[in-house]
Formats: structure tokens, sequence, C-alpha cells
């Protein structure tokens, strides 16, 4: 037999038994973290419910993954509460249901849990599960927001600069929560920042500032920026132009 077909049948036979391998330790982490799931260890349950979410390790299983979700939420795990609640949102492994969704996002929102409090105040804006309040939803943005979560930055801006319900309009509070979430490097935050500074709302109008978060927003393909930039540089003299470039680098650096 040729030593390179030897060598064939010899790495091929090295690939299986390493799969083997590999697929019986997985099979024993699993069944270690199902005993202490089984015993009632939250985290762990939570754990295991998004491996059968994900089918990892495991084969895909919503219901089996929901089940186990909602033992580590009924305990006052919050990412499992707040992930319950997305599977109510969503319809996995559970009845789709707008209501209970609202119900686990408040639990986890009220532990502390910024991605939940944004949820939650997203219900609110849209008035699904709960009914539409808009200082309700700039409450529980801001509880967000003030945690750094750039999703409930960005809509607490957007909040402020249209003005919604019982929530006035507030240009400079826009321009603070835009700015955050500018940093951040959120690419609407970065346009609309820059909207507002070409306008002179809620802060002194400064061409050559919106020319450079335009430049940002425009690098991460914002189309939007792009023209807000075209539209700058017909009325801008070259140096302003040069010193916008130059603070755009300065914030990329940042």
């Amino acid at each position: 037999m040729p030593a390179c077909r030897v060598m064939s049948i010899a790495l091929v036979f090295f690939v299986l038994v390493s799969c083997q391998i590999a697929r019986s330790a997985d099979n024993g982490t699993v069944e270690r973290m199902r005993r202490a799931a089984q015993e009632g260890n939250p985290e762990v349950q939570f754990n295991l419910g998004l491996m059968y979410l994900r089918g990892k390790k495991v084969s895909q299983d919503r219901e089996e993954a929901a089940r186990w979700i909602r033992k580590a939420a009924e305990q006052g795990h919050p990412r499992a509460q707040h992930r319950l609640g997305v599977n109510y949102l969503e319809g996995h492994g559970v009845m789709q249901d707008s209501l209970e969704a609202a119900d686990w996002y408040r639990k986890a929102a009220e532990q502390g849990l910024p991605r939940a409090q944004y949820n939650l105040g997203l219900l609110y804006e849209q008035g699904r599960g709960v009914a539409g309040n808009a200082s309700r939803a700039e409450k529980w943005y801001r509880r967000a927001a003030e945690q750094g979560f750039v999703k409930a930055q960005y809509n607490l801006g957007l909040v402020y600069e249209r003005g919604r319900g019982a929530v006035d309009q507030d240009y400079e509070q826009a321009a603070e929560w835009y700015r955050k979430a500018a940093k951040q490097g959120m690419v609407r935050a970065q346009h609309n920042l820059g909207v507002l500074y070409a306008q002179g709302r809620g802060l002194a109008q400064d061409e050559v500032k919106a020319y450079a978060w335009f430049s940002l927003a425009a690098a991460q393909g914002s189309s939007k920026a792009e023209k807000n930039i075209e539209s700058l540089t017909s009325r801008m003299e070259p140096p302003e132009i040069a010193e916008a470039k130059k603070l755009a680098a300065e914030l990329r650096r940042k």
C-alpha cells in the first residue's frame, strides 16, 4: 500500500477518534450541567437553556430552552428574566405574548439590567404589551443610558429631540445623549449630533464640528451623512474643512 494512502487513512482515523472524544467530552459537560440545573442552580439553568436555544453541544430545542430559562427566571436570575421576555416577545419556545414579555422585562429591569431597561422602554414607546407612555419610556431609557447602554442613549436623544407625549422637546438633552452614543461609535447618533451642530439646536452652531461628526458617520456608511458633508463643503472655506478633517481624526482616536 502506498505510503501516502497509509498516511491518509491514519489521518482520517485520527480525525474520527478526535471527534468522538470531543463528543464524549461535550456529553459529559452537558450531563454535569443538567445535574446542577436539576439541583436548582439558576446560573446553570440559564446557561443550559441558552445551549438548547442556540443548539450548542445539544440539539436545538426552543421549548426545552424556555423550560430551563424559566426555572432560572423564577429564581430571580435577571438575565434569564430578560431572555424569557425576549422568548415571549418573539414566540421562541412559548406562545407569543407581549404582556408576558413586558412582565419579565420589568422584573429584570427593576434589578438593574440595562438591556431589559432599554427593551421595557421600547415597549412603552411602542405601546406593545403595555399602554404607550412616553414618560415611562424616557424613564427606562434613561436608566439604561446612565449605565452606558448605547441604544438607550440614542433613543433617549430621539425622545428629547422630537418631544413625545408628556416629554418636552429639549435639544440640549438630545445633544447630550447623542454625544454619549456617538462617542461609542453609533453611526445614527454621530449623524444626528452633526445635524444639531449644523442647525445650532441645543448647542452653538458649528459647521466644523458638524462636518467632523458627519465624517465619522459617513465612514461607517451613512449616506445621509455623506450628503450633508457635500452640502457643508459647498459653503465652507478650505481652512474650515481642513480643521474639520483634523477634528474628525482626533475623534476617531478617542
